[in-house]
């Protein structure tokens, strides 16, 4: 038997018998698998949409922090600019009295100058004066 040669029908029936077997088997698991894809939807149903939500939500938030931030540094900028120009008029107000400062003294060292001369001719003319 192991040598006799197989026949067309032998082949027939040996094709039918184990590709029904092989189908079946196939077919088995392509239940399970629609099975198992059946489950995984259900776990997932809404999740996706409840996801898209979030990340609409999300970016909305984000659009509304840029914003705020945006207007922080603005109010930020304008303070700084507020603080350089009072920072300015410091300077310019302590260059304008230290300049005041500094003609006051020169005055006091002129008029100081002047009182040693007079003191001089002063001196000069006792001695004369007491002659006389």
């Amino acid at each position: 038997m192991d040598n006799e040669p197989i026949t067309k029908k032998d082949l027939k029936e040996i094709l039918e018998t184990e590709l029904h077997e092989v189908l079946e088997v196939v077919n088995q698991g392509f239940n399970e698998q629609t099975k198992m894809i059946a489950s995984i939807d259900q776990k997932f149903e809404g999740k996706f949409e409840d996801i898209e939500a979030r990340f609409k939500d999300m970016g909305e938030a984000n659009e509304r922090n840029k914003k705020e931030i945006l207007a922080s540094n603005d109010k930020i900028a304008n303070s700084n600019d507020k603080i350089a120009k009072e920072i300015s008029d410091m300077r310019q107000e302590q260059t304008a009295h230290q300049g005041s400062h500094i003609r006051v003294n020169n005055t006091l060292l002129e008029h100081g100058d002047t009182l040693k001369n007079h003191e001089k001719r002063i001196s000069n003319l006792g001695p004369s004066l007491a002659r006389s």
